[in-house]
């Protein structure tokens, strides 16, 4: 109940915006909906961080518009979305099914969709092996990559939902599955984070390569936000200073920050 009420207040602040006529700035503009998803954003000490809320720091800066934003599993953040007008989900990576259902600003990375497995486990991707036991493969519900691992060949008793990169990687070190499915830094980063060897990850499979990871709009987002907001994110772009924010998030990450 909860949770409706507040999603159900947001959805009331959202129309609200969307019938005021002009462009002021308002408080709460723009609702910007996340999940944990390291290294791209997720939180440190209550605070948004990583390369994605870097770049919404700066595109807010840069249009003047005011983004709230709500942490919450990418199920459920998916359904925010879908019920609230100016509001957005990120990071998304941007695939051909998703292409109609969202107005698309970035890309913020290239984010390969990809198949991981421990080192030591010596287990290779190969769901047409005739002989090959069953594999217990990890996707955050909602996400891509489940479709993908499907349209690769594998049975659909091989698919375990998980609410987040975090539980997948938590599963997949302690034996629960087998490999885990979805971008690869969140997984180095969930393990890093959780005291785990991340240099144990390897890619076992390439399940997509370059779609690109954005934010993802609800389609009927004012006009007039909307356009701000990709102006401002075109500036960051054409500017350079995205490419820096992307190059300095690399260093930080191959120095174990």
């Amino acid at each position: 109940m909860e949770v409706h009420a507040w999603r159900q207040a947001l959805l009331a602040a959202a129309t609200a915006l969307t019938l005021c006529a002009g462009t002021q700035v308002q408080a709460g503009d723009l609702l910007g909906v996340t999940e944990d998803v390291p290294p791209f954003s997720y939180l440190d000490g209550g605070r948004f961080v990583g390369l994605a809320n870097e770049v919404l720091d700066r595109v807010a800066a840069q249009s003047g518009l005011r983004v709230q934003r709500s942490i919450q599993p990418f199920a459920r953040g998916l359904k925010t979305v879908e019920d609230l007008p100016n509001s957005f989900l990120y990071v998304v990576v941007r695939t051909p099914a998703r292409e109609p259902l969202y107005r698309w600003v970035g890309p913020l990375d290239d984010c390969d969709v990809v198949v991981l497995t421990l080192r030591s486990s010596g287990m290779e991707f190969s769901p047409h092996a005739a002989d090959a036991r069953v594999l217990r493969i990890g996707v955050v519900k909602g996400s891509p990559a489940g479709k993908m691992v499907r349209e690769a060949g594998m049975p659909e008793r091989s698919i375990y939902q998980t609410p987040g990169s975090e539980t997948s990687t938590r599963m997949l070190y302690a034996g629960h599955l087998d490999m885990v499915a979805g971008l690869s830094l969140p997984y180095q980063h969930q393990a890093s984070r959780l005291g785990l060897d991340a240099g144990q990850l390897t890619v076992a499979h390439v399940l997509q390569k370059g779609y690109g990871c954005y934010f993802a709009f609800n389609r009927q987002v004012n006009e007039a936000l909307f356009r701000r907001f990709a102006a401002a994110f075109e500036t960051l772009r054409s500017s350079g200073e995205l490419k820096t924010l992307q190059e300095r998030a690399a260093q930080e990450r191959l120095a174990g920050r």
